[in-house]
């Protein structure tokens, strides 16, 4: 068949017949079984209510047997199979392209060599894959997907779907609050991807990646995750392990309980908070502030932005670094760094001492700081306020 204006007549029972066709796409007429696409560019192959057979070519093809137990073909190319009868054959050789069978079957399994499985249907549906680099995606009903071996990515869709990743660096797309993500022990490094407005990473399951446009706040698991927030005010905790957090744009919280912990944050990209239980922290850069949430002593380091640092109810010992820095030690015996001019101090409780380098420091408005010592090697000017003072010069005048 070399025009679409062929016209081929075929009788019941007559025998098992081809058609031949170079067009760029054909459907078979009643009572012929076969279908061969002898063309060099991308074919759309279509069958009949018979047991089709058909093959394409070197390019991109689409086949779809329709109604029948049919045997599809596609050779070369990124083909495309309609798989709509569950005794349909998919025959596809190695390395020969990226290939999707769509199905509205309620369950199916990908043959050898095809990478994607793609469901079309609209009820409950059970999706597996093969030994390749899957992508398998869901419907809108509560669906089951399993990779099985290679680097898989599972998309469930609407409703609350189950993902079972198997071996291989998988990503799971979650878009439902009810979606369960299921990972061995041990079977590559695995990804959760998200919109959802929060997600704690199930176990055995490494990293996870905000995609959506609001506030997140992302949980890890015990493992050394890697959480990557968007551009919302986004809440980022790594929970046990040596994490690593990503706030990007927004006013960003990241909780560290880890000394592994390191937190990546941007230029100018919001004004953002750690929140940690450690005895000691840093501040890394484009951070600005630093809240202490333990009940033991602290030391709480700035850097060189304008920082807020917060202690707790032990003797802490904050320093603000470079910067017009707050800090706010709270109850107990507190020291305070004071190397900038603009330095704020707030102090509630205890018997509280100023450091500094400054060449010239007054405690008189600070109604509840104690003592003042002088850090520097040069003459210092020291004032105190209405409190027993205990004020310490250096080797200046």
């Amino acid at each position: 068949v070399d025009i679409a204006t062929d016209i081929v007549i075929e009788n019941v029972n007559e025998g098992t017949d081809t058609v031949q066709t170079a067009l760029a796409s054909y459907t078979l007429g009643n009572n012929v079984e076969n279908l061969t696409y002898t063309g060099s560019a991308s074919f759309i192959g279509a069958g009949n209510a018979l047991d089709n057979t058909i093959t394409g070519g070197a390019g991109n093809d689409t086949l779809n047997g329709g109604a029948g137990a049919d045997s599809l073909i596609g050779g070369a190319g990124n083909d495309t199979y309609i798989v709509d009868n569950v005794g349909d054959i998919v025959t596809e050789a190695a390395d020969v392209g990226t290939d999707t069978v769509r199905t509205n079957l309620a369950s199916y399994t990908l043959a050898d060599n095809v990478e994607n499985l793609s469901f079309a249907g609209t009820g409950t549906f059970a999706g597996t894959g093969n030994n390749l680099d899957n992508t398998i995606t869901g419907g809108a009903a509560t669906d089951t997907l399993s990779g099985g071996a290679g680097n898989d990515t599972l998309d469930g869709g609407a409703g609350a779907d189950s993902l079972i990743g198997g071996a291989g660096d998988d990503t799971y797309i979650v878009d439902h609050a009810g979606d369960t993500v299921t990972e061995a022990t041990d079977e590559g490094t695995d990804t959760v991807r998200t919109a959802l407005a929060n997600y704690t990473l199930a176990a055995n399951v490494e990293n996870l990646t905000y995609t959506g446009a609001v506030a997140f706040a992302g949980t890890g698991n015990s493992l050394d995750n890697t959480i990557k927030g968007g551009a919302g005010a986004d809440t980022l905790d790594g929970n046990a392990g040596a994490d690593i957090l990503i706030g990007a744009a927004g006013n960003d919280t990241y909780i560290v309980d880890n000394v592994g912990d390191v937190v990546t944050e941007g230029l100018n990209a919001g004004t953002d908070l750690i929140k940690t239980v450690l005895s000691s922290y840093t501040l890394g850069n484009n951070v600005e502030n630093l809240l202490y949430t333990g009940s033991a002593s602290f030391t709480g380091t700035g850097n060189a932005l304008v920082n807020t640092i917060t202690g707790g109810a032990g003797n802490d010992t904050l320093d603000g670094g470079a910067g017009n820095d707050t800090l706010d030690g709270g109850a107990g015996d507190d020291i305070y760094v004071v190397d900038s001019a603009g330095d704020v101090i707030k102090d509630s409780a205890g018997t509280d001492e100023i450091r500094t380098a400054l060449a010239a420091y007054s405690i008189a408005a600070l109604v509840n700081v104690e003592n003042l010592t002088y850090t520097g090697s040069a003459s210092f000017t020291g004032t105190g306020n209405a409190l027993a003072n205990i004020i310490t010069g250096g080797a200046g005048n």
